[in-house]
């Protein structure tokens, strides 16, 4: 008799346990989600003030970076349609990497190009 009081309260809170368990899921499918677009939006916004960075250096002072730089983004062994972790962690790797070069390069050149490399970032950021 104690074995079937067992059964019977099993299986009611099974049923509601099973439901439970189905809108949690439901839930966290939509907190992947949420997360994954807003971890897009991060970087492709990162990656956009990576090119405002690039577009405010002279030539001349990132010229000898350059190819290291394009080194560090052909070595990016991506394969975005399995949704890898491991992709996203090289590609957050790689911006913060290339985002580092960037700002150092920046503070080594000239400050005549300094001055033009900020109302450069300004227009840039404005535009978008």
């Amino acid at each position: 008799m104690n074995q079937e009081n067992k059964t019977k309260q099993t299986g009611t809170n099974g049923g509601d346990h099973l439901q439970e368990l189905e809108q949690e899921l439901k839930h966290l499918r939509a907190v992947v989600r949420e997360a994954g677009e807003n971890f897009i939006l991060r970087r492709e916004g990162e990656i956009e003030t990576i090119l405002s960075y690039l577009a405010s250096l002279s030539r001349k002072s990132v010229r000898e970076e350059l190819p290291e730089w394009l080194r560090e983004l052909h070595r990016l062994k991506l394969k975005p349609a399995k949704g890898r972790l491991k992709d996203l962690r090289e590609i957050d790797r790689t911006i913060e990497i290339l985002t580092d070069r960037l700002i150092n390069a920046q503070k080594i050149q000239p400050k005549s190009a300094r001055n033009r490399s900020a109302a450069a970032i300004q227009a840039a950021e404005s535009a978008e």
